[in-house]
């Protein structure tokens, strides 16, 4: 360390750090309460830091950087310098970042707040920039259950302010990372990491020219979590396209799901509401997301079927819709085939059902096919049909030593049955893989060699047991 000046106030403890060059910490570096420390050259933590003051800043009158070989965990930052800060670690902040002027430069590093709260970011008029292809420029925010507002403030390094908005409505949603960067005008480069898109097709055809030249990477690792989300984009990022809708990247079906409804926007900005599947997002205008307008799309269970449910404000050249089910969001099942309107612009209303639905969990998504065979998808949607499983044995008692075992709701699942004597001995045992259909019928005969009385069946699957008691006359 060269040249510094320290100035100690042993009242307030106020420190004014001096350097022409670069101050590395190479020991333990420690603030204490209340302490005030600026930093007008750059900074290189090399050792350890404790800090409990009340604020860091950063006002050199040039570029700055925080680099170094040990973490940089601070309390307070505050990002006081035209010209900039420059990561070349990464940082995590306790209690409140504060962008009084310039950039916050992320440059590929990561940038954690683990102040909940939506002011655990005050912003006069600074910006922070991720603007890297691969996302590697992250800020990542622990918001958990707390609701409200949360601004992302995003810049452009040309200081051109894009915000993120996300405003949790419901729900643990954990830590939320977020990066953003631009694109040329046919939206290249695609996303690659995390999450790999290959299009921004429309209906088969390239799309780019009413795809806003920007992506956002948005992801969260709270176990649920429900948010309205507000994207920005700059004037020239946007060009001629209007009426914006923000658009989610679903890498289960390769394609970009249909926009969510109720989304709302301004020349510069979409909002979403009600969003709980969070990966990579677009925006697309001109009235030329998907080949229909979808307003709905629902399943719903009622008794032992599927309801399903759909409208549409629009559509161009439709010729079908297909309705699929699946059990693990990569094999998926025909349930029916509804005709199209064709061209229209007025709300249709389709609907249908699925006599014979998976048990348990599943999802169903609708695919709309258009005159020359080019189709998409919309979203997935989640059911859960919980039947009774029921085991039937007959007659009962049995005279001439063969029963039937009528299986109930019993599906896609591997069983064991086993036969015990009143003194507990297996005198009968067979395993048995189940297909699909509802009821499954198995005879086991040949017991009449046993002794008269009473015996007891155990049917076992994975995840449960079922005992029935028979008797052999």
């Amino acid at each position: 360390m060269k040249k510094n000046i320290f100035i100690i106030t042993m009242f307030f403890l106020s420190i004014t750090i001096n350097a022409q060059n670069q101050m590395t910490n190479f020991g333990n570096l420690k603030f204490h309460p209340g302490a005030i420390v600026s930093f007008f050259g750059n900074l290189a933590n090399n050792g350890t830091i404790a800090d409990n003051g009340r604020e860091i800043y950063f006002n050199g009158n040039s570029a700055q950087t925080i680099s170094g070989t040990s973490a940089f965990s601070i309390r307070h930052l505050d990002v006081n310098n035209s010209n900039g800060l420059t990561m070349q670690q990464n940082i995590i902040i306790g209690d409140t970042l504060e962008l009084s002027t310039g950039p916050l430069l992320l440059n590929s590093k990561t940038l954690t707040l683990n102040n909940s709260s939506p002011t655990g970011i005050f912003r006069t008029n600074g910006y922070i920039v991720s603007e890297q292809s691969d996302n590697s420029g992250k800020l990542i925010w622990n918001i958990g259950n707390t609701f409200g507002a949360h601004v992302f403030p995003f810049g452009k390094a040309t200081g051109e302010y894009i915000p993120f908005t996300l405003t949790t409505t419901a729900g643990n949603i954990g830590n939320v990372t977020v990066s953003t960067f631009p694109t040329a005008t046919n939206n290249t480069p695609l996303p690659t990491t995390p999450v790999a898109v290959t299009n921004v097709n429309t209906n088969g055809a390239d799309n780019s020219t009413n795809t806003v030249d920007r992506f956002w990477q948005i992801d969260k690792d709270g176990v649920s979590g429900t948010a309205t989300l507000t994207f920005t984009a700059t004037a020239t990022e946007i060009g001629s396209i209007v009426n914006l809708n923000a658009q989610r990247w679903n890498g289960a079906i390769n394609s970009w799901d249909a926009p969510l409804s109720g989304q709302t926007n301004t020349a510069t900005t979409a909002t979403v509401p009600a969003v709980t599947s969070f990966s990579t997002w677009a925006l697309s205008g001109n009235n030329t997301p998907l080949p229909i307008e979808l307003l709905s799309f629902n399943a719903a269970v009622t008794n032992s079927h599927v309801d399903l449910n759909w409208k549409t404000a629009s559509e161009k050249n439709n010729d079908y819709f297909t309705v699929e089910k699946t059990k693990d969001g990569s094999v998926y099942e025909y349930v029916a085939t509804i005709q199209g309107a064709g061209n229209s612009s007025q709300t249709n209303s389709y609907s249908t059902e699925d006599a014979n639905p998976y048990l348990g969990s599943s999802y169903y998504r609708l695919k709309q096919t258009d005159f020359d065979g080019k189709y998409t998808y919309s979203e997935l949607r989640y059911v859960s049909l919980l039947v009774e499983k029921l085991v039937n044995i007959s007659p009962n008692p049995s005279s001439n030593g063969n029963i039937t075992v009528t299986l109930q709701n019993y599906q896609n699942e591997i069983i064991r049955l086993e036969i015990k004597s009143i003194n507990g001995e297996i005198v009968y045992s067979q395993n048995k893989e189940l297909g699909n259909e509802p009821q499954t019928l198995i005879m086991i005969e040949n017991l009449s060699g046993l002794a008269k009385g009473l015996y007891f069946l155990k049917l076992t699957t994975a995840q449960t047991s079922e005992n029935k008691k028979f008797v052999i006359e």
